[in-house]
């Protein structure tokens, strides 16, 4: 199939047949997500930042329903950045071809036929793109009203989920199905990292092998609290807790070991390379300092400046048009543009369908403001940013099951 790595570092997985082939670690909270999705009509997903919600909904849940004998139709969104009710009523006609109009008169054609399972991800956005949940709110109880073969997943982050809050006096339910994604245990973080090896070596032809004791020195170096993720306070019975694996540091090392040991004709992922690479903690604190010292010193002045707009002071990701990016920096478009495209090209950044850029992923707004907070240092003369030196040259189990009430 010739797919350059088995390993997705930062990239969320997507809904396609290769990423289905190399998603490996959440077989069985893919089952209860799907379950809780077939036999209720509204279901809440939570997890913290990162976890891989997007992944599990995409590479896996949307594909396992649409595999279901009745061949439902499955619309997965996450476009809430601009007229979120339009977009959507777009994303149900579009498959089906029926005819545009509101929404609730688009799921209406759309569900006439066959069942209709909309899964609203990221719905945490909502919230950052207005005041209140008046969009969302809009767009459930349209898909919510009456007998309409409509069921609904909402997907968003742990810290949001208060903000849902608001919602209950009109949606039915709110609260009535609600699960919890938690960060990955050993076992399915060892999955996470033999699995994709396994299929690789059987689909590519050739044999790439792990030495023994790597994955569990990866597995103890991107735990979360190893990595500096804060504990959650009360897990409310949680399977895993906060000392699990954060699958995209996971997915982060094991990509930058795959890029060394294969430049490096190695046909082993070896525990020396690890070593030399600083470990988990040093690739992953390394990712953002190597794509901003290959910048110029003016344009890291730019980036910082667009940092500031692209992530909250809370640390939550906001999407912003070039323009508006150009006007915050003070920087004209075209001296704007190349710096974009190297942090989209590094996978700092990256745009949307409407041509946003935004954080390339949940976990690197953290990272993002302390390398800003750190070149502001230097600026003001302090020991500011200096990065590691490279390394060696280059050439998810956790799911509640469902429970009544709030969570």
């Amino acid at each position: 199939m010739n797919v350059a790595s088995p390993y997705r570092g930062l990239s969320p997985f997507a809904d396609s047949d290769v990423d289905a082939l190399y998603f490996f670690g959440r077989e069985r909270d893919t089952e209860i997500v799907v379950a809780n999705l077939i036999a209720s009509r509204l279901t809440v997903l939570y997890g913290p930042s990162g976890v891989g919600k997007s992944s599990l909904l995409l590479a896996s849940v949307a594909r396992s329903l649409r595999d279901l004998p009745e061949e439902p139709l499955v619309v997965v969104f996450s476009a809430w950045a601009d007229d979120a009710e339009g977009s959507l009523a777009e994303a149900l006609a579009g498959p089906t071809g029926v005819e545009s109009g509101g929404l609730f008169e688009v799921a209406e054609r759309a569900q006439a036929d066959r069942d209709l399972y909309v899964i609203l991800d990221q719905a945490e956005e909502s919230f950052t793109y207005e005041a209140d949940a008046a969009t969302l709110e809009a767009i459930l109880v349209q898909l919510l009203a009456g007998d309409l073969r409509v069921n609904v997943l909402v997907s968003l982050r742990e810290d949001t989920l208060a903000r849902l809050d608001r919602l209950k006096a009109r949606v039915p339910g709110m609260f009535g199905n609600v699960l919890r994604l938690d960060r990955l245990d050993r076992a399915a973080g060892r999955a996470a990292i033999l699995q994709p090896l396994e299929r690789w070596n059987e689909l590519e032809g050739e044999i790439m092998r792990a030495e023994d004791g790597l994955v569990e020195e990866v597995l103890d170096g991107v735990g979360a609290d190893r990595i500096g993720a804060e504990e959650h306070a009360g897990n409310g019975g949680s399977l895993i807790g906060a000392r699990g694996i954060e699958a995209p540091y996971l997915q982060l090392v094991m990509e930058r070991l795959w890029e060394v040991e294969r430049a490096a004709r190695s046909d082993e992922l070896r525990l020396a390379t690890l070593g030399r690479l600083g470990g988990p903690r040093r690739i992953v604190a390394d990712h953002l300092d190597r794509a901003m010292r290959a910048l110029a010193e003016p344009d890291r002045k730019i980036a910082a400046d667009v940092f500031g707009h692209l992530v909250t002071p809370g640390g939550t990701k906001i999407a912003h048009t070039t323009d508006d990016l150009a006007q915050y920096a003070a920087v004209p478009v075209a001296a704007l543009l190349p710096v974009l495209t190297e942090l989209a090209d590094r996978r700092i950044l990256r745009s949307d369908e409407h041509g946003r850029y935004e954080i390339f992923h949940d976990v690197l707004a953290a990272e993002v403001l302390d390398w800003r907070r750190r070149k502001h240092g230097t600026e003001a003369g302090g020991t500011g940013e200096s990065g590691p030196e490279e390394g060696a040259a280059a050439g998810d189990c956790g799911l509640d099951r469902a429970r009544p009430g709030r969570p």
